[in-house]
């Protein structure tokens, strides 16, 4: 991995510019550079287009499943004239996921590919799966997960365990998760329901709930964990943050591309995916992570490593004095290795 920092430019940056970066060689002529230069432009416009095409088949899908009658039963998700459309993309496959219409029809599926309603999604006992819904929703399945889009906003997880992580609360509040126990509905929030034999477990990192179960509805706020029975009973227990319990989610999150990305940027999404504050020594510190850029990739890089590498390359360590936070401070000018790194 190589990484560097590199000063911030336009995102509309021209291709001349880009050539210029290269270095001196022999100029085509005027025509040819026009061909070129259209002809990457269309390129790059073609693969924006195609991911804005793919949100937008989830926008409409779920706007659309707003005016379908759900079924009497949590589980009898097929309704007669209803079509399969869209639901969500397959962002990250660690290990195998298995797919399709029907039990005995169960296909391996790949990074890209898109998830249908009324499909049956599974993972086995050594594969977790990212998916990303509409509104850039990320919803993670656990080992042995077994899960069905009745709709795309109305999931049904059969067993196994969910992670949700909805940064937009337009988009978090029709999202509903069903299990045998209850359902999970949710507002702006990063929650996990886990399925037992009798009971559900759901625990809320950020905001806010809202479990229904026969009628009653108990809603639930972050920092706590909540088991209710399939007889009804319900029971509460605290959960922080950075719980052990979260790891598995953190380690199945949707690849996070450092290249061209402010170091802010990356420190947001490591805090956001570990429950953990991003702490600034001072505004110095701040004002260097934002302006610095970062060049390469942490793929395959476990989130503790790839903080310690990104960080190898700016001006910028560990702040030792913020233990349970990602704390950064600029490096002393005289020994940037000084500053000690808190234990994890």
């Amino acid at each position: 991995m190589t990484m560097e920092p590199k000063p911030p430019h336009p995102d509309d940056a021209g291709i001349e510019e880009l050539l210029r970066e290269v270095g001196a060689r022999d100029e085509p002529s005027e025509e040819t550079s026009r061909d070129i230069e259209e002809a990457v432009r269309g390129e790059w416009q073609a693969t924006l287009g195609q991911r804005r095409r793919f949100r937008r088949r989830l926008t409409w899908a779920v706007a659309a499943s707003l005016a379908v009658a759900t079924g009497a039963g949590i589980f009898g998700v097929r309704q007669a004239g209803q079509q399969p459309v869209d639901a969500a993309m397959v962002a990250r496959v660690d290990g195998h996921l298995l797919a399709g219409p029907r039990e005995e029809a169960l296909q391996s599926r790949a990074d890209g590919t898109a998830v249908r309603t009324n499909e049956i999604l599974r993972t086995d006992d050594r594969s977790r799966v990212a998916l990303t819904l509409a509104n850039d929703v990320s919803v993670r399945m656990d080992h042995d997960t077994t899960l069905t889009f009745a709709a795309p906003d109305r999931l049904l997880l059969r067993s196994g365990a969910l992670y949700v992580d909805s940064p937009r609360a337009a988009a978090a509040d029709t999202l509903v998760v069903q299990t045998r126990a209850g359902s999970v509905r949710h507002v702006g929030t990063q929650y996990q329901v886990r399925t037992h034999a009798d009971a559900i477990e759901v625990s809320i990192r950020e905001g806010r709930v809202l479990i229904e179960n026969q009628g009653r509805s108990d809603s639930g706020v972050a920092g706590e964990s909540i088991r209710l029975g399939i007889d009804g009973a319900l029971t509460r227990a605290p959960i922080a943050a950075d719980d052990p319990s979260w790891a598995w989610a953190a380690h199945t999150a949707p690849r996070f591309d450092i290249d061209d990305q402010t170091l802010a940027a990356f420190l947001d999404w490591l805090g956001r995916e570990t429950g953990r504050r991003v702490v600034y020594a001072s505004p110095a510190a701040q004002n260097a992570a934002r302006q610095v850029k970062l060049r390469g990739s942490i793929e395959g890089l476990d989130l503790e490593t790839a903080l310690t590498a990104v960080l190898s390359t700016t001006n910028l360590r560990r702040d030792p004095s913020q233990p349970g936070a990602i704390g950064i401070a600029i490096a002393p000018a005289n020994d940037s290795a000084s500053m000690q790194r808190p234990k994890e």
